[in-house]
């Protein structure tokens, strides 16, 4: 292999952090050069760019411009809504009421009629008295973790915690724990040593319902325990839940403790079930709200959900919260477990417990570029996570699919990742890797 191929299969975005007083103008121009070269042989798996509606099937080009037509197991639509006629014909109708632009931010005007009837579906379904929206769950998680607390409050997290909540936690001054990943007894051990070294400390215990990068739960009713036991209250992300996991779609806090009772706050989104973007807060505590409200950059600074969004969101909810949406959280669960069983037939490893997204293990970064190069070539899509989005050296694949799904396109999906891996392990020495490379095997259609 030339250099240009070995670089093309060992970088990675952690290289280019950059050095304190490296210039501006130079900082980056290796991360350039690697995303262009890693792109021009086809290794790049980022930023692909769809050309039609997202469904199970999927026209996309990489940033190389190669088009590939193929099976869609990368799109987040958990229950298969995002081009469902109820829900597109309610943003057009949003659209057509309120028109294209909120203009404004939620203090400032932004918030229209249609936003209360969504808050108050999240009051009733959570079992919380007090909502607000965020344009996304990212701004949800990040600004109401800086805006509850203040330096000198003791902030405990999950490793593993979504990139919003420990940037939250990081923008808020608190103190910082972390404990391994689901290790409750490790949880239970630090907050003991924080009330006991700080008595009178606030602390705010952060988790997640469902780790999307591991498709893994902690026990919810025990950290519950632990948490009110050390006097410490709880913030819940349930982004990758709600609306498509747990009884009547309420999530696996009902789950696993019949209700909310005893979270203090819940931050979520609607980019994965509802088929719109946005996220939302939610509490008991009225008090909570409004420091949301007033002490949330992410929340006060920026434009509010848009119509169309809303409209969208709102329609899907009426699907999501209904004896239809039993059926489809029943159907998509039942072919991501045909995927994972599939998965193990082709000698890979899944991890978690089935959810709207099947994870398998790959392991280096190299390999899982090799593999989701060959996969591509058989004309289905996955996602490739790699670090720092996991721990190197663990890639894995995540693949997502929603209730729609025919059963003969789910093994073939399973068997287009099994043949990838198979590839990418012959293609083990120079001369293999360099055909890899060079093209001699084939290129994704459209090359």
């Amino acid at each position: 292999m030339t250099e240009d191929d070995l670089r093309a299969l060992s970088w990675g975005v952690a290289d280019h952090v950059g050095e304190a007083g490296a210039p501006l103008g130079e900082r980056f121009r290796g991360l350039a050069a690697d995303v262009a070269n890693a792109s021009s042989l086809g290794l790049y798996q980022y930023f692909r760019t769809h050309q039609a509606a997202v469904t199970s099937l999927a026209a996309v080009r990489d940033q190389a411009g190669r088009a590939t037509t193929g099976l869609n197991g990368a799109s987040q639509d958990y229950l298969g809504l995002a081009g469902d006629p109820r829900v597109t014909e309610a943003a057009k109708a949003a659209i057509d009421r309120w028109g294209a632009h909120s203009a404004g931010s939620g203090p400032m005007g932004g918030r229209i009629a249609l936003a209360v009837k969504i808050e108050d579906v999240l009051s009733r379904q959570l079992g919380l008295d007090w909502t607000c929206l965020f344009p996304t769950g990212w701004a949800a998680g990040y600004g109401a973790i800086k805006a509850l607390l203040r330096p000198g409050d003791h902030v405990v997290l999950d490793s593993l915690a979504h990139n919003c909540l420990q940037h939250g936690a990081q923008a808020s001054g608190a103190r910082i724990h972390l404990f391994p990943h689901n290790d409750l007894d490790g949880l239970e051990r630090r907050l003991a040593r924080i009330r006991r070294d700080d008595p009178a400390a606030s602390i705010l215990v952060i988790t997640e319902a469902l780790f999307s990068m591991d498709s893994d739960t902690p026990d919810l009713a025990r950290v519950v325990e632990i948490k009110a036991r050390h006097g410490a209250h709880l913030l819940l992300d349930v982004a990758h839940d709600f609306g498509c996991l747990g009884p009547g779609g309420a999530g696996l806090m009902a789950e696993a403790a019949g209700s909310y009772e005893g979270v203090d706050y819940v931050i979520g989104s609607f980019s994965k079930t509802f088929a719109s973007i946005g996220g939302f807060f939610a509490s008991n505590d009225e008090g909570a709200l409004r420091a949301v409200q007033a002490f949330s950059g992410s929340f006060t600074f920026s434009n509010y959900p848009i119509p169309a969004q809303l409209g969208a969101i709102r329609a899907a909810m009426d699907i999501v919260f209904s004896l239809e949406g039993n059926e489809r959280r029943a159907a998509m669960l039942a072919n991501v477990r045909r995927l994972r069983d599939g998965l193990v037939v082709q000698g890979m490893a899944t991890l978690g417990r089935p959810s709207a997204m099947a994870i398998a293990v790959v392991g280096s970064e190299a390999r899982a570029r090799l593999a989701y190069r060959e996969i591509l070539v058989q004309g289905v899509i996955v996602n490739c996570i790699e670090f720092p989005a996991v721990r190197r050296g663990e890639s894995r694949f995540r693949i997502q699919l929603s209730p729609d799904w025919r059963q003969a396109e789910i093994d073939r999906i399973a068997e287009a990742v099994g043949e990838g891996l198979r590839r990418a392990d012959r293609l083990d020495g120079e001369s293999a890797g360099q055909r890899l490379i060079r093209g001699k095997l084939a290129l994704p259609a459209g090359e």
